[in-house]
């Protein structure tokens, strides 16, 4: 990779808000500080956003937000891992693309909270994102679920594996960001809760603390 190549990679943005926020430079220095190399930085880095729980939320949340209330959805944990390696100076950027639809722990979620007529059926495909860090290549991580969420899910029988979907050739088509500012925006347009949204999230996400507690652990 081309010096003059890292710079997009390395910038904030209106959402990637590192620049405007001191918590996140610090966290990144606290643990960054003791690392003698960028896969060290990156492996650190990488654990403490995994860890943060996952739940339901909006599309377009600030790096800065995620890191405040101390969770967040693929989107928001993606991007708060993109903010805090770029504050160490490692290039990051964002992978976007399709995932087959999680039925299992859908059809969970809506039995557990008798949420069926909410939720409707299950989609075919969702989004998802994670990012890339260049470490002498791209290397890709994905940050969405913690460890104890994970646990819940295999004690309940729920598969761990993402599915990505693949185009007519095979591939899978992934769609590569330096900033994914407009993109999060035009997705949370797209957001399937719309009316009652927070009350949604909520439910959901207490199903998430039930699935957490099935696998022996709780997230504080």
């Amino acid at each position: 990779m081309a010096k003059e190549d890292k710079g997009p990679y390395l910038q904030p943005s209106a959402l990637c808000d590192f620049d405007r926020c001191p918590a996140i430079r610090e966290k990144s220095r606290e643990l960054s500080s003791v690392c003698k190399s960028n896969e060290e930085k990156f492996r650190r880095i990488s654990s403490f956003v995994k860890e943060l729980p996952y739940g339901l939320d909006d599309w377009d949340v600030p790096a800065s937000l995620t890191l405040e209330k101390g969770w967040g959805m693929c989107s928001g944990k993606a991007n708060l891992l993109v903010a805090m390696l770029r504050c160490c100076g490692i290039p990051s950027r964002y992978r976007i693309y399709a995932i087959e639809a999680e039925h299992r722990l859908w059809e969970k979620i809506a039995a557990l909270q008798d949420m069926g007529s909410t939720l409707g059926d299950s989609p075919m495909a969702q989004d998802h994102v994670d990012c890339e860090a260049w470490l002498g290549q791209w290397v890709a991580c994905d940050p969405s679920r913690d460890t104890p969420l994970e646990r819940g899910l295999l004690a309940m029988g729920i598969p761990l594996e993402r599915k990505a979907m693949v185009d007519a050739d095979g591939q899978v088509p992934y769609l590569r960001l330096a900033s994914f500012d407009e993109w999060a925006r035009e997705r949370q347009a797209r957001r399937r809760f719309r009316e009652g949204r927070s009350e949604t999230f909520g439910r959901i996400n207490e199903v998430l603390r039930q699935i957490r507690e099935a696998g022996g652990e709780t997230s504080g």
